[in-house]
């Protein structure tokens, strides 16, 4: 275990700066539209900055799954087909912290403490989870999602959804978007290419 985080602390940082900057940019976007006071635009402004950064996420961990090929079939690795889904935890820990104490805030109010502790999670999650705002304000059952203390459990997982597929994907060296396309030239330069 040690070796793993020796590993990849680095891009499980990288993904929590990556989530903080997204949901930065999605809460921005979900405060224009809600002045606007339109909840369609808030809900489709919610749902693009979820992909983009659920996109960030994908191309980072592909990334680091096609090193691990490379380093698996070398024999400098061992292979791990959890890594990805690993990494992306770690990564979530602090949001999974902070859903744990939301949590225990809804069920023992009376407990003056974990209140305190748990209202600054809640807004702590805000700024981690902005990204997820415009979605989150929509009401199910007359009470507002982000009401539900079981929702801050559920927000992580298409994140760590994503980098476990991604990371599959890469260690098997499948690409499923033109950004992974290997540099190809045309037809008529390919004999010479080749030569050269």
């Amino acid at each position: 275990m040690k070796r793993f985080f020796a590993e990849h602390s680095y891009d499980m940082v990288k993904m929590l700066l990556n989530q903080i900057v997204i949901s930065i940019f999605g809460f921005s976007l979900v405060l224009a539209t809600m002045k606007a006071e339109n909840v369609t635009l808030r809900n489709l402004s919610s749902f693009f900055s979820i992909l983009f950064y659920l996109f960030l996420l994908y191309m980072m961990t592909w990334e680091i799954g096609y090193k691990d090929k490379i380093a698996v079939e070398q024999g400098r690795k061992a292979r791990n087909p959890f890594r990805g889904l690993l990494i992306s935890l770690c990564a979530n820990s602090v949001n999974f912290l902070c859903a744990i104490f939301i949590t225990l805030k809804a069920f023992l109010p009376n407990v003056g403490a974990l209140t305190s502790i748990g209202d600054v999670c809640q807004a702590l999650t805000v700024f981690l989870q902005g990204m997820y705002t415009g979605v989150l304000t929509n009401a199910v059952g007359g009470v507002i999602l982000n009401k539900y203390w079981f929702v801050y459990f559920l927000t992580p997982l298409p994140a760590m959804l994503i980098c476990a597929l991604a990371y599959q994907l890469g260690v098997h060296d499948v690409k499923h978007s033109a950004f992974f396309q290997k540099n190809q030239y045309p037809e008529s330069d390919r004999e010479t290419k080749k030569k050269g």
